[in-house]
C-alpha cells in the first residue's frame, strides 16, 4: 500500500524562508509566477521523496519535517551534511584496490550508499556495469569495499531517513520544465565526466530503468518510447506464444482422459462473432490455415444454435473454451497499451495510435487518410504531442503499478484544451498514487482538482519557526 504524504515544513530555506505545506489526498496544485519559488519547493520534496541527498544540500535550509502516512521525519541541514559528506569524502577514493576505475563510478556508487534504497542496490550496479561497460561483479565488489569503509546500518540518522521511501511506497516521477533540464542534468549528473557524459548520453534511455525507485523524465526522446511500445508488444507476443503452446500441449491429455464431456457451451453461446474470430486469429496459421480457422468457426457457430454436441464439436468447443479463457488473459494485459493507444488518441485527435491484437504491432495513422500504409514515425509529432506520448509511455508501459508524480509548469507546450484535462488524466489513473504540481496557468486547475489548487505564498512565511505543525 502507498504512502499518504501529509505534510512538508522547510524551515530557514535560504535563510529565513519557511514552507509549510499541508497536502490532501496525496495531491497539490501549486501556484505561482515564475521567480515565485514554486519550482524550488517541488526540487526539494523530489529530492527528499526520492533519497538524492547530494542534490538536497545544494539548497540551502534548516531542517525539513515531513509527515507520512502518520509518521513524522526531521531532516537535519547540518546533520545531514555531516553524514553525507563523510561517505563522499572517505578513504575509499583513495585507497581502493583498483586504481583504473572512473571518478564518475565512484562518485555514483558513494551516492547510491549514501542513498539508502538498499531494494535498488542490483539494478543500479547493473546498470552503471552496462553504461560504462565493466563487469558486473566488478562494480558488486568495489561496493562491498565502500560499504565496509562506511557501514550505514548502525547509522540511527540514515536508517530514519531511508524510511520516507519505503513508505511512500511508490516510483518518483519528476519532470522539469523544458527550459531547466540543462541545469537539471548538470545537477542529475553532477561528478560525471562531461566527456563520459556525452559518450553515455547517445546510449542511454531518457528515464531511467523502470525497477529504480525514482525517475526524471527531462527529455523527451521517441526513440525511447520506441523501446517501451516494442518491449511491450514482445511481452505480449512472447506470452502469446508460450501460453498457445501449453494450451496445445496439454490438450492430448484432456482427449485421452474425455475431458470434453463435460464441456458446457454457455460462455461460447454468449460470446460474439467478432469475439470467437478473435480467439481463432490469436492461432499462428503455421499451426492452423485461414482454411481450417474457417472450418472451426462453421463449427463453433453452428453449436451455439444447437442444444445437442456430437462428440466432434465437444472437442473442438472444449479446445475453444481453453482458447477464449487465454484470449481473456491475455486481454487483461493488453489493457495497458490499449489504454495508452486510446489516451494518446484523444489529445491527438487528427491521429490515431493504433494497438493491433491480430499481430501485435503497433502504428500510428493520420485521421485524413485512415489508411495504415500512410503511418507517421514517432519522431514526427510536435514537441506538445511528444510531451504527451513520452510521459503517458511510461505511465502506461513501463510495468509498474504506481507512480508519485511531480510536474512542474505542465502547460508548456500544450494547448489550453490539453491543459485542462492532462492532470486529471494523470490523477484518475489507477498508477497514480500521488499527484504534485506547479503552475502559473489558471486553465491546469480549471477541472476536478481546482480544490487542491492553492498559491504558494499561503504557505510561505518569514522568521524562525519553533514548532513544525
Amino acid at each position: 500500500m502507498e504512502g499518504i504524504l501529509e505534510h512538508i515544513n522547510i524551515k530557514g530555506l535560504h535563510g529565513n524562508r519557511n514552507i509549510d505545506v499541508q497536502l490532501k489526498n496525496n495531491t497539490l496544485i501549486i501556484v505561482g509566477e515564475n521567480g515565485s519559488g514554486k519550482t524550488t519547493f517541488l526540487q526539494i520534496l523530489f529530492y527528499v521523496l526520492s533519497g538524492k541527498w547530494g542534490p538536497l544540500l545544494q539548497n540551502r535550509f534548516d531542517s525539513i519535517h515531513i509527515k507520512i502516512s502518520g509518521k513524522k521525519y526531521e531532516i537535519d541541514y547540518e546533520e545531514l551534511s555531516d553524514n553525507y559528506n563523510s561517505i563522499m569524502s572517505s578513504n575509499y577514493r583513495h585507497s581502493r584496490t583498483r586504481p583504473n576505475l572512473p571518478s564518475a563510478i565512484i562518485h555514483q556508487l558513494e551516492e547510491l550508499l549514501a542513498s539508502g534504497r538498499d531494494e535498488q542496490i542490483p539494478f543500479e550496479i547493473e546498470r552503471l556495469a552496462t553504461k560504462y561497460g565493466f563487469p558486473k561483479r566488478y562494480l558488486q565488489d568495489e561496493f562491498t569495499i565502500l560499504k565496509h569503509r562506511y557501514d550505514i546500518t548502525d547509522n540511527k540518522f540514515w536508517n530514519d531517513i531511508k524510511e520516507i521511501q519505503k513508505l511512500i511506497n511508490a516510483q518518483i516521477i519528476y519532470l522539469p520544465t523544458y527550459r531547466r533540464i540543462e541545469r537539471e542534468l548538470n545537477s542529475i549528473l553532477k561528478g560525471v565526466d562531461s566527456d563520459e557524459f556525452q559518450a553515455a548520453k547517445r546510449n542511454r534511455n531518457f528515464y531511467r530503468e523502470t525497477e529504480e525507485s525514482y525517475i526524471e523524465l527531462v527529455e523527451f526522446g521517441m526513440k525511447d518510447v520506441e523501446n517501451a511500445i516494442e518491449s511491450t508488444l514482445l511481452r505480449l507476443k512472447e506470452f502469446a506464444r508460450e501460453n498457445l503452446n501449453k494450451l496445445t500441449l496439454g490438450y492430448l491429455g484432456d482427449v485421452l482422459e474425455q475431458e470434453y464431456d463435460k464441456v458446457t457451451i454457455l460462455q461460447i453461446v454468449n460470446a460474439s462473432e467478432d469475439t470467437i474470430r478473435g480467439v481463432l486469429n490469436r492461432i499462428d496459421e503455421r499451426i492452423l490455415s485461414k482454411h481450417a480457422k474457417e472450418s472451426l468457426y462453421e463449427v463453433i457457430d453452428k453449436a451455439r444454435r444447437s442444444k445437442e454436441l456430437d462428440e466432434r464439436s465437444k472437442i473442438i468447443c472444449h479446445y475453444f473454451l481453453k482458447l477464449l479463457k487465454f484470449q481473456e488473459s491475455l486481454q487483461e494485459r493488453e489493457k495497458q497499451i490499449s489504454n495508452f493507444c486510446d489516451l494518446c488518441s484523444e489529445y491527438i485527435v487528427d491521429k490515431k495510435f493504433v494497438y493491433n491484437s491480430a499481430d501485435f504491432s503497433f502504428s500510428i495513422v493520420p485521421i485524413s487518410t485512415k489508411n495504415e500504409n500512410d503511418a507517421i514515425n514517432l519522431s514526427d509529432l510536435s514537441s506538445g504531442e511528444k510531451q504527451i506520448v513520452s510521459l503517458f509511455s511510461h505511465l502506461y508501459l513501463s510495468g509498474k503499478e504506481h507512480y508519485f508524480v511531480i510536474i512542474d509548469e505542465p502547460e508548456l507546450s500544450l494547448s489550453v484544451p490539453w491543459q485542462r484535462r492532462f492532470l486529471t488524466d494523470i490523477h484518475n489513473g489507477a498508477f497514480c498514487s500521488g499527484l504534485v504540481a506547479a503552475t502559473h496557468s489558471p486553465f491546469i486547475y480549471d477541472n476536478e482538482l481546482k480544490g487542491y489548487s492553492h498559491a504558494l505564498g499561503e504557505f510561505i512565511s518569514f522568521g524562525d519557526m519553533n514548532k513544525c505543525q
